[in-house]
């Protein structure tokens, strides 16, 4: 059912005072989609109040950033056009738009060594603002009025330094926040397909600034189950055949590598910065030695749930393994032994610190542990602490 058709008298006249408060500040741009002043009241629950305050904000946002000519004016860096792990696959049985993304297989890492942060998040509203263009396009040819978006994620390969990794971590966040205040129900439904425990990482940080109603329309599937779920949504000859469809490149390719971008790795060549060692430099940070053989742990006594175990260490060569364990408080002087919350996962820091960002939902204490017992004497750099995370 077309949005229009689902709203009440009351709620209509809610769009249209909403309309009239706003019609003078809204852009050309943003009358293309004519569902603009409907989204932004049905986010606030039809609340006059909240939607202006709402929309006005958005409207600042789109001049701050230029988002009514980014798709024209904005180049984004090679790097990005090249390596960034997506694709626009099509449109859903309904007409929304369906976009894929191969996050557990990108060289996140690799890409943010290779741009500034500025030029990520433009990329990612030009990216926003692209299947925005290409939904009213398709709903003009097709005189539908769909206003929604299929979000499909892979999880596939993915590791503890991509889901722990603090710069990662952040930018995820920022996008969170961006998306849910500027492009208010824009998402029809979000499969995250094999899904693994480190997806859990990411889900335990990401959740908490998700709004319930984004949250809810999130579909987790290990590595079964998820195919028959697309094509519930996806018709066949839309889904690629990796995807469990029958779309495949001219050539029978079932990757379809003629419109989607998969992960893989980054050529150091686009990396911005070099081998120089950051914390061996830092001031603050504290060097232990950790010899062949042998662990070190150091542990915080967490007071409060819901904080944030941040860390950020690096090695004068080679790698270390690295984990992190946590014990209940009241079994602080038992012996019994701490439950191991991240495996041990050997980390390499050449180009720079391993910085990190672990959830910690109980309090008790928490411990990371570097292990080195399979390679010979390392002295490393590093900072750590229990911080908060303002939403």
């Amino acid at each position: 059912m077309a949005w229009l058709e689902e709203m009440t008298s009351e709620q209509s006249e809610v769009v249209e005072e909403l309309k009239r408060r706003t019609i003078n500040d809204v852009t050309p741009k943003m009358l293309e989609d004519e569902s603009v002043f409907y989204r932004f009241c049905k986010a606030r629950e039809f609340n006059i109040e909240e939607a202006e305050t709402m929309l006005r904000k958005h409207i600042t946002w789109r001049k701050e950033n230029k988002v009514d000519t980014i798709l024209t004016d904005y180049k984004p860096p090679e790097v990005l056009v090249k390596y960034a792990a997506t694709g626009f696959l099509g449109f859903d049985k309904e007409g929304c738009i369906v976009r894929y993304c191969d996050y557990g297989n990108a060289d996140i890492k690799g890409t943010i060594n290779s741009v500034k942060i500025e030029d990520y998040v433009k990329f990612s509203i030009q990216m926003l603002e692209y299947d925005t263009d290409l939904l009213n396009q398709h709903n003009k040819e097709f005189g539908t009025k769909a206003i929604h978006g299929i979000h499909i994620y892979n999880f596939e390969n993915l590791t503890f330094a991509k889901a722990t990794h603090k710069t990662v971590m952040e930018l995820a966040l920022h996008f969170c926040r961006m998306f849910q205040d500027n492009y208010p129900e824009r998402v029809k439904r979000i499969y995250h397909i094999n899904a693994s425990f480190y997806h859990s990482l990411i889900m335990s940080i990401t959740k908490s600034f998700l709004a319930s109603p984004l949250l809810k329309k999130i579909l987790c599937f290990g590595t079964d189950g998820w195919q028959q779920e697309l094509l519930k949504d996806i018709d066949a000859d839309v889904l690629p055949a990796f995807l469990g469809g029958n779309r495949t490149d001219p050539d029978g390719n079932p990757m379809c590598n003629t419109f989607i971008i998969h992960g893989q790795i980054v050529p150091e060549r686009y990396y911005l910065c070099n081998s120089e060692k950051r914390l061996f430099n830092s001031p603050d940070a504290k060097k232990i030695t950790v010899s062949r053989f042998s662990k070190e742990e150091k542990t915080f006594k967490v007071k409060e749930a819901d904080s944030y175990l941040e860390w950020a260490f690096e090695t004068m060569n080679k790698d270390i393994e690295f984990s992190v364990y946590f014990k209940d408080k009241s079994l602080e002087n038992s012996k019994k032994e701490s439950v191991e919350l991240v495996p041990k996962q050997r980390i390499n820091t050449f180009y720079e610190p391993e910085e990190g960002l672990l959830k910690c939902e109980k309090a008790g204490i928490y411990s990371i542990v570097f292990d080195n017992s399979y390679s010979w004497m390392h002295s490393i750099y590093y900072k750590a602490s229990i911080n908060s995370i303002e939403e």
